[in-house]
């Protein structure tokens, strides 16, 4: 019975979304658009929390592609992170979702795609394998393309298109590394074990050729997780309404990315493969340009969102630094940054929209004086800057610690014999202070223009306008308020949070 409900959260928001499309000729303001996706959304995520305190052993297969090819749902430590970090957020972001929609158009569409969006997402969480993970990864594509293409300007259609052809190219090289994967694989599966599934004695007479299979499904699925050059699609996308790009930077799109890098590292191809070779030095490097380079655009950017957006392409390359660094402790902080950056992103957007939602301001300098406006979203908003830039009793202070830790252990150890890559693991170190620094001008620009304006308004006429702004209502409150709570409980107690079972057992089963 536990096996079977491991299909649940997947093809239960798949049958929500078909219900909300057969309302498409509702009026956009019918209650039965917020009762069919809130219930849905409510009760996967219930769903999902009793399968995290049931831990079904066994996996499922739900249907044989060919040969030893399977479609398999399988609950491991691994995947239990990712699911309940999406059951969690989903339901506030729904909730949020529906008093940033009240207005728009094609609601019973939008709400269809969002929710089968968490289906889709919840596939990749408790795929048991990496065909069913690239099986997922390629629905999400299309699940996630109609809600960029949502405002349907030519913006947005631009937008869609570039990170529809994107994705699918990505893709393209991501099945590559799954193609060799399968065909040295030690099973005769594409099964996800720790500590890799390859038969290390039979790849060894083409190493450099699957050392290559491996980069390029690392940088293929690096799409989604914006990785530098192919991050191009993220800062675009934010012309898709708010709950939407929230949702993308934390958790549904570039965290998908990011989980299957995860799962190819560690859990396919091994790390006592990988580590060591030229490859990881070309994956390293990259992440380490990633950081960097995003954290100097945010910098440069003054569109909010767009800001946000080359923000998460930089804190995204944090997680796959922690994934190239191929070590018990990477892989802990990794997953600890995944958790701690989904809750600060999502934060960060979701204020960023509730100013646009109540102003209509979209730009950094027009800023000026919302902060004693709107007190409640800015006071969360601090907390998710803060708990960004790495400042300590906030999340993202220990995640960021351990990747340094982790880095210098490796750097360390490399210096015994693996010629010029000692210096990546140091190099990397540094950029992750520099992008810190980069991350306080970026996030604090904001607040203090919110909070010690030069000028109230710049529009003598808009005086009337200026006097009404207020916080939103409290369905978009209601979830930046525990959002920010969960920052500060996971910076407050950041040693419970690093001794978590979870994961204990994923970075013991990887050393």
């Amino acid at each position: 019975m536990k096996e079977l409900m491991l299909a649940a959260p997947v093809f239960l928001p798949l049958a929500g979304g078909a219900v909300l499309l057969t309302l498409s000729g509702r009026q956009k303001d019918s209650p039965a658009i917020k009762i069919v996706s809130g219930a849905f959304t409510l009760g996967v995520s219930l769903v999902i929390f009793w399968l995290l305190g049931r831990k079904p052993e066994d996996g499922l297969v739900l249907f044989r592609l060919y040969g030893s090819l399977t479609v398999k749902f399988q609950m491991d430590a691994m995947g239990s992170v990712f699911l309940s970090l999406i059951g969690f957020l989903w339901p506030l972001a729904t909730l949020y979702a529906f008093e940033y929609m009240k207005h728009e158009e094609r609601k019973p569409a939008f709400f269809a795609y969002y929710l089968m969006t968490y289906g889709i997402t919840a596939g990749i969480a408790l795929a048991g394998n990496l065909v069913t993970l690239y099986l997922f990864y390629e629905m999400l594509t299309l699940v996630t393309f109609p809600l960029v293409l949502h405002p349907m300007t030519k913006e947005a259609q631009r937008a869609s298109r570039k990170y529809l052809y994107y994705s699918i190219s990505g893709a393209a090289f991501a099945f590559i590394g799954l193609v060799f994967l399968l065909s040295y694989s030690a099973t005769g599966t594409t099964e996800f074990i720790a500590g890799g599934n390859l038969n290390i004695q039979a790849a060894r007479g083409q190493k450099n050729l699957l050392l290559l299979a491996y980069v390029l499904a690392f940088f293929g699925f690096g799409v989604k997780a914006a990785l530098f050059p192919v991050h191009g699609w993220l800062p675009k996308a934010t012309v898709a309404p708010t709950p939407v790009t929230a949702l993308l930077h934390a958790v549904a799109v570039v965290k998908s990315g990011a989980f299957a890098i995860l799962r190819l590292t560690y859990f396919s191809y091994g790390t006592a493969f990988l580590k060591g070779t030229w490859a990881q030095w070309v994956v390293l490097a990259a992440t380490i340009i990633t950081i960097a380079f995003g954290s100097t655009m945010a910098v440069r950017e003054t569109h909010w969102k767009r800001r946000l957006a080359y923000s998460t392409i930089s804190n995204l390359s944090y997680i796959l630094f922690g994934a190239a660094l191929m070590s018990p402790l990477g892989i802990m902080a990794s997953l600890c940054h995944l958790m701690a950056h989904a809750f600060m992103k999502i934060c960060s957007f979701f204020c960023a929209g509730a100013v646009m939602h109540q102003t209509g301001k979209t730009f950094v300098y027009e800023l000026n004086g919302l902060g004693k406006k709107m007190p409640v979203t800015f006071a969360c908003l601090t907390i998710a800057s803060l708990s960004l830039m790495g400042i300590p009793l906030f999340a993202g202070f220990i995640s960021k610690w351990n990747l340094i830790q982790a880095a210098f252990l490796l750097g360390s150890d490399w210096t015994k014999g693996a010629g010029m890559g000692w210096i990546l693991p140091f190099i990397g170190a540094g950029v992750i202070l520099y992008s810190a620094l980069m991350t306080g001008i970026y996030m604090l620009t904001v607040l203090v223009r919110a909070y010690f304006p030069k000028e109230i308004s710049e529009d003598p006429g808009s005086d009337e306008t200026e006097e009404r702004i207020t916080d939103p209502g409290w369905k978009m409150l209601l979830p930046l308020l525990i959002f920010a709570a969960v920052i500060l409980l996971m910076g407050l107690n950041s040693e419970a949070f690093l001794r978590m079972d979870l994961l204990r057992q994923i970075g013991g089963a990887i050393g």
